[in-house]
């Protein structure tokens, strides 16, 4: 399901203990990891390479031009990658919004129900309305969407008819 929201959402609160920073290629493998192990298995990814090739994809452009303030990672008090937002513009696939889309939002399963995606999800509104845009987007799989529904609902995501679908 395709849904949009407008900018600005509301100011993002950052938990004590956690680090909001930009993603960087250096966090590739560390990404691939968290990616691995945020998602039921095979899911998201074939095995743990896979997962490693797929957010190196994410910095080489595959699903789009990363938009860099608004592709942020969440570590804990340790330094570990607990959390990520990837979003991008001109992502290659058909229907999307000539606006910044989210390609990917997780957070390591014993880190969930804590706030995190809401903090991502939120920093990444911000920056994308610092930098002029009125709206961001995102794809969500209805049938394993759950708590992430809720959220990007909450949020204010709506659901929206693909570009160039026709309505019928």
């Amino acid at each position: 399901m395709l849904m949009q929201c407008g900018l600005p959402l509301p100011a993002p609160e950052t938990p004590a203990g956690i680090t909001l920073r930009p993603q960087a290629p250096s966090d590739a493998e560390a990404l691939g990891a968290l990616y691995w192990d945020s998602y039921p298995k095979g899911a998201a990814a074939v095995d743990l390479e896979d997962a490693v090739e797929e957010m190196e994809g994410v910095f080489d452009g595959e699903y789009g031009i990363p938009v860099e303030e608004a592709s942020l990672v969440v570590q804990d008090a340790d330094g570990n990658l607990i959390g990520c937002v990837q979003t991008v513009t001109s992502p290659p696939w058909e229907g999307i919004p000539a606006v910044p889309f989210v390609i990917e939002l997780f957070v390591h399963p014993d880190h969930r129900r804590r706030g995190l995606g809401s903090l991502l999800l939120l920093s990444a509104g911000q920056a994308c309305h610092d930098k002029g845009w009125e709206s961001m987007a995102l794809n969500v799989q209805e049938e394993s969407a759950g708590e992430a529904l809720h959220l990007y609902r909450r949020l204010g995501f709506a659901e929206i008819t693909p570009v160039g679908a026709v309505e019928g």
